[in-house]
């Protein structure tokens, strides 16, 4: 069921019939990636990983696009440019959260290297299911709290941080970007549930069993956070913390570091690097 509706709302909202995919190797991007392919979209996956450190994600990612015989391109996102980049998506991207700038990050470079002009993205997806220690902890127990926690998930200021990767995608970089899982139908059939008919017998089951074309790839590996699963979030801690450009009040947890960015007074990069 959720294959139709994921291949039907993508049918409405993707206009090209080249695409690109920023595909992870994870049950989200896949599943939009074989809505695309039933469609007849010719395909290019995007991924990445950080310089000498090739990822598990990107490794899937391509041998999934080699198995469906799509396209593929791995973008090595460098990691000394960390103090420019992180100025860019606070002052540029407007992040808020470290999510927001640790999930932006590889994008700055993933998009200038984006031929189509099409992006489809498994984006937010993860806010259905309550894959987060503290939906575990505080919300996966009744369907009410349960749906509290998706409610705030998917804010309209927050949106799994889906207004900051647009940002990068649209205004930055000029591409126009396709997230299915954030349609009202999509969001529906999730929103049915509650928090141990999505993760029971497993995460994400409704959604495997529905392509079959999982089983072609050899189905997919368990959630882990792009930030996590790509090694940002030890860069950010090594990069930032040490940097007194950026970790101007000498903060232990970059968490406090980018809230700091938030309320601070902006500079221009000009200012920072001439």
């Amino acid at each position: 069921m959720i294959d139709s509706i994921l291949t039907k709302e993508l049918h409405a909202k993707s206009h090209d019939n080249r695409v690109a995919v920023l595909l992870s190797g994870g049950v989200d991007s896949v599943s939009v990636a074989f809505a695309a392919h039933r469609l007849g979209k010719k395909i290019t996956a995007y991924t990445f990983h950080l310089d000498g450190q090739p990822s598990y994600d990107s490794q899937k990612a391509v041998d999934i696009a080699k198995t469906m015989g799509w396209d593929y391109h791995v973008v090595v996102v460098p990691t000394n440019n960390v103090e420019r980049d992180f100025i860019r998506l606070a002052e540029e991207v407007h992040c808020k959260k470290k999510t927001h700038f640790e999930c932006c990050f590889p994008f700055l470079y993933v998009y200038p290297q984006i031929k189509e002009h099409e992006v489809l993205s498994g984006w937010a997806a993860d806010g259905y299911y309550g894959v987060s220690k503290k939906a575990n902890i505080h919300y996966k127990h009744t369907k009410e709290k349960f749906d509290e926690f998706r409610k705030d998930y998917f804010g309209v200021n927050s949106r799994a941080g889906y207004l900051w990767h647009k940002r990068i995608a649209e205004e930055l970089n000029k591409k126009r970007f396709v997230a299915p899982y954030l349609d009202p139908s999509v969001a529906e059939f999730f929103m049915s549930k509650d928090w141990y008919e999505l993760n029971q017998p497993y995460q994400k089951h409704h959604v495997v069993e529905a392509f079959p074309e999982f089983k072609q790839v050899g189905g997919v590996k368990k959630h882990i956070n792009l930030q996590l699963g790509s090694g940002i979030d030890k860069l950010f801690e090594r990069e930032v913390l040490s940097n007194a450009r950026l970790n101007f009040n000498n903060r232990k947890r970059v968490m406090d570091v980018c809230r700091d960015w938030n309320v601070k007074e902006q500079n221009t990069l000009e200012d920072f690097f001439s």
